[in-house]
Order: C-alpha cells, then structure tokens, then sequence
C-alpha cells in the first residue's frame, strides 16, 4: 500500500511526535510499503525554522525509502498562542497544497496535532478517493482549553463543531490512551471507528547503559552523584515550575545533581531560575544518536504534567525512560492512563501534578533506596519490551491502515 502520513513534525525535528512519525513511517517502508510524508520544515525544537531550510515553499528529499516533502509555515518561536495557531493555519494551506500533489495513494494517516489537518485529510481523501485514519496523540482544544491557550468562547466552540466534523469523516481514529474512548464515544464515534494503539519506544535503539563510564555524567562532572533528569521539550503543559520547586528542597542532598534538557517556550524561565546553580545542568536538545547514553545518565527520570493534562495526553518521555531502565516519577492525577502506565509497569512512582512537596518526597524515595530504583528501571524496562516495542506497534498500525483500506473497496 501507499501511505500519504501527514504530520507536522518529522525528522530532523527530535522532539513532540517527530521521533514517533519518523519511526512508524520507516517502519512500514521496511515492511515493503511505500510512504510518502508531508511535513512541515524543521522548526520544532526552537519554533523557527531551521536556517538550512530558510527562504523555500517546498524542499523534497528522500530518507530511508520515505519520500518527503518539507513544506513552508509560519513560525515564530516568541509569538505565543496567537503566532502557534498562525504557523498552524499556515502549515494546513501548504500541505494541502503538497498533498494534492502525491498520486497513486491507498490511504492517509495523520497525528494531531493540528485539528485543522483533518480538512486536509478530508479534501484530499475525496479527491483520490481513498480513507484516511486519524490519530490523536492529544485532545484539541481540550488540552488548550485546560492549559489556559485556548479562552474565547467562540473559537472554542468553533473548534468543537471541527473536531466533531473531522471525526464524523474519519474511516478510523487511532488513540494512544483508553482514556481517550470515552472523549471519542461523547463526540458521537461508534466504538467500530476507534482502535486503541499505544505509543512505541525503540527498544533495540534505547537500551539500559551502566552509569559507570556515562560520557555525558563524565563530561558534566556527574559521576559519583545522583542524577534528576527531564529530557524532552521545555513547554507550557510540564509544568516545570513545580520541578524547580522541588529542586530547591533538595538542598541538604549535596551529591544529588539537576539535568534539565531540551528546548521550548519554558527554557528561559528554567535557564534564569537555575542560573548559578553549581549543582544544576542545562543543556540544550541532544542529538538523537544520543539520546541512550542521555536517558543513561540519569538516576531517575521526570515525567511532569499540569493539573488536568493527563486526560488529554500520555508523555511519551516515560516509553524513552523506562527503555532506559531507569525509574521514573510521573506527576499525573491518580486513575489517569498515565498512572495506570507507570503503576502497572511497576516501573516508577506516581505523584499528584504541580505538588513540589509530593515530587521531592519522591525523589527522596529513590535516593534513600537505590536498590528501589534499579528494581523499579528493570520492570518498567520489561514492560516496554512487553507492550510498547516498536515492531509490534508498527504491526498493530500496518494492520489498521489495511482495514481501512479493504473497507473502502
């Protein structure tokens, strides 16, 4: 079959649902499909474009046996709300126009976000005919709603009547959380639409790596101290003032070190707030050829999420931390998928959202009881490798595009 995969972030892109989109579209090329992707140009680590990208509508370029085609949108990483729905509306006009370019499609698949992609999907589906499948990484506008993004009424009710509307014409809608079922079910979906496909880690690309040796511990002076580690893109929905808050009532752990990575509309706030702190680390986003040795050189990943996100997305960080081996402390609403992930793994800790109190204690947890950490690592490492590989997942995928396809014959 031919895949058109429609997504706003691809390789070299390293960060939200770049890595996932990149996987799964080499994936199925290796399992003997064509795929062709429409995707934006390079920006999503810094919210501009990548300057070897600048000045061009479309670049076309070919990666793995994927076609791809980089499309030109709006982005200013200093804009805020108003500038992310600009370089969105931008982003559906050029793909569109792109997507009208690519023949021979069987059908199409698109992660959200943006919402405003399944217009693409519909005009493009009806102009060659063929279903398209939509997965929802997250809920819009639900989640801007919570996180405070999305306020006026009557974009929020505009955008309510488009989600329904691109719901109603999907030919199947991929989540990546149970919990999202039941959002679906309320939106008028038939459980016969809706199929339930978690997120994937490599697990033969992040695999656990001893702490001993570590470059990055060892080019950071981080040997022989117990690492804190985010790693993943610095936005608003992490809520990573509760992080820095936790952080500063650590103080009378003295070997106990803060590693803050990635990029994003946070970092600033996160860069000042450790500014001369000899016992924090900042780094920038890390190549994805160094991303095991990066999560191995933590002692215990953080998973954080404002109040009411964990209804409306799984952080996929937590796939990445627990290929790795190591623990992991999700702070999430109890009953969310979230927690139910990370408590049915065994594999960390979870902690009420934006409660430095609680996160602290945690850590303390972990730093008391070393031997906890690496029995909590080890299971949580067994149970990606149980539920979450990416051969598997990519499989489940293969099989949903097929059916939707068969369907429409």
């Amino acid at each position: 079959m031919h895949v058109l995969l429609l997504a706003l972030n691809y390789h070299p892109d390293k960060l939200g649902n770049a890595p996932l989109m990149t996987g799964l579209a080499e994936g199925l090329v290796e399992r003997g499909h064509r795929v062709t992707v429409v995707c934006a140009m390079p920006h999503h680590e810094t919210g501009r474009i990548d300057p070897a990208y600048g000045g061009r509508v479309m670049v076309r370029d070919r990666r793995k046996g994927v076609d791809i085609v980089r499309v030109w949108l709006y982005a200013d990483g200093g804009g805020g709300a108003r500038a992310k729905m600009a370089g969105y509306a931008s982003f559906t006009a050029t793909a569109l126009a792109a997507a009208l370019s690519v023949r021979d499609v069987d059908v199409i698949f698109t992660p959200s976000p943006p919402l405003t992609l399944g217009i693409v999907d519909h005009l493009v589906a009806r102009a060659r005919r063929v279903p398209f499948v939509y997965n929802l990484q997250d809920l819009f506008p639900e989640a801007a709603v919570r996180l405070g993004v999305l306020t006026d009424r009557r974009a929020i009710a505009a955008f309510e009547r488009l989600e329904r509307w691109v719901y109603r014409r999907a030919a199947r809608l991929s989540i990546i959380s149970e919990g999202f079922r039941d959002h679906l079910r309320a939106k008028g979906v038939p459980d016969g639409r809706i199929a339930y496909i978690p997120n994937y880690v490599d697990i033969d690309e992040i695999s656990p790596r001893a702490r001993t040796g570590n470059p990055i511990r060892a080019a950071h002076g981080l040997d022989d101290t117990f690492v804190i580690q985010f790693s993943g893109r610095m936005g608003y929905s992490q809520g990573l003032e509760t992080v820095i808050e936790a952080w500063r009532r650590l103080d009378d752990l003295p070997d106990t070190r803060l590693m803050m990575v990635g990029d994003g509309q946070a970092r600033p706030m996160v860069i000042d707030a450790l500014r001369g702190d000899p016992r924090a680390v900042v780094l920038p986003t890390r190549p994805r050829s160094a991303l095991p040795d990066l999560l191995g050189a933590a002692d215990v990943g953080l998973a954080p999420l404002r109040r009411g996100m964990a209804a409306t997305c799984i952080p996929s960080k937590i796939f990445g931390i627990m290929a790795a081996a190591r623990p992991v402390i999700a702070g999430v609403e109890p009953h969310t998928d979230t927690a139910r992930l990370v408590e049915a793994a065994e594999g960390g800790i979870v902690v009420p959202p934006e409660d430095p109190a609680a996160l602290a204690a945690a850590i303390r947890r972990l730093h008391a009881r070393p031997t906890l950490g690496r029995a909590m690592g080890a299971a949580g490492r067994l149970h990606v490798v149980g539920h979450h590989g990416r051969h598997a997942i990519i499989a489940r995928y293969e099989a949903l595009l097929q059916e939707a396809i068969d369907d429409k014959r």
